[in-house]
């Protein structure tokens, strides 16, 4: 016989949060249980090395709701999400950090939500406890992002989200490796909502993402949605070729009028400036030559070690 599905299934990406886990096993069975709905919990182990995995099957061992999906090493918080994804049952999936920053007890809030006959439901951290650059860069993205895509979603980072089976089903049947959750579900034309949900600072444990890999992945989610990138750097090769033009036309009046005249400082500058646009310009190419080149190489996006969960019986 196999295990009954669940209706809601709740998948938790985790990479080395070991402070976390068991306040937020606890808090959110507490808030699961309250719905009267039955549920699952997929944590994800992306690779962790501080003892999440043991905590994760030493609560596992008293509680069979919990089913861990064990990866070969860390592959990332999108990887470690569709894998995830691809092993829940629920006919609703829930999406959160382990970090705490987005409370459990705000669950109820995005399934209400979805509930009303969205496909998808964003959670919206309209009071961000995160600091100055972060939160600046994320409207920036999220503006970009929202233009790019013509839908007005006002937060695209919350890692709260809640997915019906079947949007979920189609995205984790992609094959591509860039990969940014909102541009797949934006792309399939989900209907999507977007909820208030309370936002608090990390309850233990560091931070894994730095300023590097904040832009890393900034453009990463850019590049995932538009070729725009390509297209700016045209239109400033463009506008600098223009602009080398007319500078050259001055240089050349100057020569007629006055004669002898050095304009070596102003060939000098133009030089380095014509040199660093084509160099940002070839780089910004080579990003997207990069990921056709991985793309082409076929690999599979993450791999799956075990998962640890109960077996169907005969």
């Amino acid at each position: 016989m196999a295990p009954v599905q669940p209706d809601i299934s709740v998948v938790i990406p985790v990479f080395n949060e070991a402070p976390n886990l068991k306040p937020l096993y606890e808090r959110l069975v507490t808030v699961m249980e309250a719905l009267g709905r039955s549920f699952e919990i997929v944590a994800v182990d992306d690779g962790s090395s501080d003892g999440s995995l043991a905590l994760l099957n030493e609560i596992r061992a008293g509680d069979r709701r919990l089913r861990i999906v064990r990866l070969s090493r860390n592959f990332g918080q999108t990887p470690a999400l569709y894998a995830g994804f691809a092993n829940t049952r629920g006919a609703i999936v829930v999406s959160i950090d382990a970090d705490l920053q987005n409370p459990p007890e705000e669950i109820p809030k995005v399934i209400a939500k979805l509930d009303e006959g969205y496909d998808v439901v964003q959670g919206w951290r309209e009071i961000r406890q995160d600091s100055a650059f972060r939160k600046t860069a994320s409207k920036m993205l999220n503006g970009f992002v929202s233009r790019a895509t013509g839908v007005k979603i006002r937060d695209l980072g919350c890692g709260l989200k809640a997915y019906r089976r079947e949007i979920l089903d189609h995205m984790t049947q992609f094959t591509h490796h860039t990969r940014y959750v909102p541009a797949e579900f934006v792309w399939l034309g989900a209907h999507i909502g977007e909820v208030k949900v309370e936002h608090r600072e990390r309850a233990g444990g560091d931070s894994k993402y730095s300023i590097f890999s904040l832009l890393r992945l900034n453009f990463d989610m850019i590049a995932s949605v538009t070729s725009a990138p390509l297209k700016i750097m045209g239109l400033v090769g463009w506008l600098l070729s223009i602009v080398g033009f007319g500078m050259g036309f001055r240089i050349l009046l100057m020569r007629l009028i006055y004669g002898n005249y050095d304009p070596l400082a102003t060939i000098t500058a133009l030089f380095f400036l014509l040199v660093g646009v084509h160099m940002i310009a070839t780089g910004i190419m080579c990003e997207y030559i990069s990921r056709i080149f991985i793309e082409t190489q076929n690999k599979p996006y993450y791999v799956v070690r075990e998962v640890l969960e109960e077996k169907e019986s005969l």
